[in-house]
């Protein structure tokens, strides 16, 4: 999801052409006498090849430069990300629409709210180390006051957002397939984030992007696969954390069928506000780090259907905040302050009065269609 500010190796034209060329990352770490956990690593952007080994790379897969590797942006353009329902392709057009969105966030800098002489506090060396991820988890429950075994309830990972200066930015997408979870814009210049968060999406999923997003907030020199793995991870723990993961395995240990086990997890998942797959996924985490056996749930699909069926006991978030379907602007701009504690509506208030900005401006830097953007302009004026 995060897109790192160094090159990357363009994974899918390389495995694209591994195919078209009957090859495999055992025979190319042959070829270029490396081994083959070092390709492995090329493929998953963890790291990058050395010049030679790079040159050969290219030679042996018969792709350029400009086709192996793909290009840092620009000094100070924005670097975004984003998280898609189905992780639905991400196309040149909409990659570019989301930077001039940033662009164009740019000029509110100048009117946030924040200590401008200091940066929150990031991880210095973060990895996805089992261990390592369970103490970050810890430490920051800790700091935000949530026991191990309790729900994080969202009034604390807003105040973990405000923490590190990070702008939530809530948008109504529509409960639809191709709309985004979550789009995440990092400005370089004046290192602020800024997050659209989708509302018009199950209340568990929203809890588990908001972490998954802290994840990234809180390591951005981590990108590719690297620092989506680390933002998965950190989401799962956090929501998760080992002492409850503990206690759960031991719990589904000694339950007799699969149903007793399911309805277990389901009765955690609900007082966590939290998808019964993430509860199965870190329960089994643990198990795999300590050597035990799985818990194995996934032979019939019984944990994906306890799932589907889960979610259907949930309203989305927009239905939960303002009752309705269809808010009206006054309802949707006051909930940015009142729901997470964001002056972003403010400063847009401030920024157009002062530029005498139209509602064209809100519409491109909220990527919403002209009528509504003039139905917030008028709310702002």
């Amino acid at each position: 999801m995060h897109i790192f500010m160094t090159s990357l190796l363009n994974v899918e034209k390389i495995i694209e052409k591994l195919q078209v060329l009957g090859l495999t990352q055992a025979s190319v770490a042959g070829d270029l006498n490396v081994s083959r956990e070092a390709v492995s690593k090329w493929l998953k952007n963890e790291t990058f090849p050395r010049p030679d080994k790079l040159l050969k790379l290219a030679r042996r897969l018969e792709l350029s430069f400009s086709d192996l590797v793909i290009a840092p942006p620009a000094t100070n353009e924005p670097v975004v990300a984003f998280r898609k329902k189905g992780r639905k392709k991400i196309t040149p057009e909409y990659l570019e629409q989301a930077r001039d969105m940033g662009r164009i966030l740019a000029t509110l800098v100048p009117l946030l709210p924040f200590d401008e002489l200091s940066q929150p506090t990031i991880l210095k060396s973060p990895s996805t180390d089992y261990s390592y991820i369970q103490k970050v988890a810890k430490r920051i429950r800790g700091s935000i006051g949530i026991p191990d075994t309790d729900e994080v309830p969202f009034p604390k990972l807003i105040q973990f957002f405000n923490e590190l200066h990070a702008i939530i930015i809530p948008v109504l997408r529509g409960d639809k397939e191709n709309h985004d979870n979550a789009l995440h814009i990092y400005l370089p210049a004046s290192m602020t984030t800024w997050i659209y968060l989708n509302l018009d999406c199950r209340v568990h999923d929203f809890k588990y992007w908001m972490c998954h997003e802290l994840g990234h907030v809180h390591a951005p020199q981590l990108g590719g696969d690297l620092g989506e793995d680390f933002s998965e991870a950190f989401a799962g723990a956090l929501l998760v954390p080992e002492e409850l993961a503990q206690r759960e395995y031991g719990q589904l240990r000694r339950l007799a069928n699969i149903g007793k086990q399911i309805n277990q997890i389901k009765s955690v998942a609900d007082h966590l506000v939290v998808s019964p797959f993430t509860v199965y996924s870190e329960i089994n985490k643990y198990a795999a780090h300590h050597q035990l056996p799985k818990i194995d749930l996934e032979s019939n699909n019984e944990i994906h259907k306890a799932t589907s069926n889960f979610n259907k006991n949930y309203n989305l978030v927009s239905e939960y905040i303002f009752d309705t379907k269809t808010p009206s602007p006054h309802q949707y701009v006051a909930c940015a302050k009142e729901q997470f504690g964001s002056p972003f509506f403010e400063m847009l208030r401030t920024h157009i009065a002062d530029k005498r900005k139209s509602a064209s401006f809100i519409q491109a830097i909220l990527n919403i269609p002209l009528l509504d953007a003039q139905n917030i302009y008028e709310e702002l004026c």
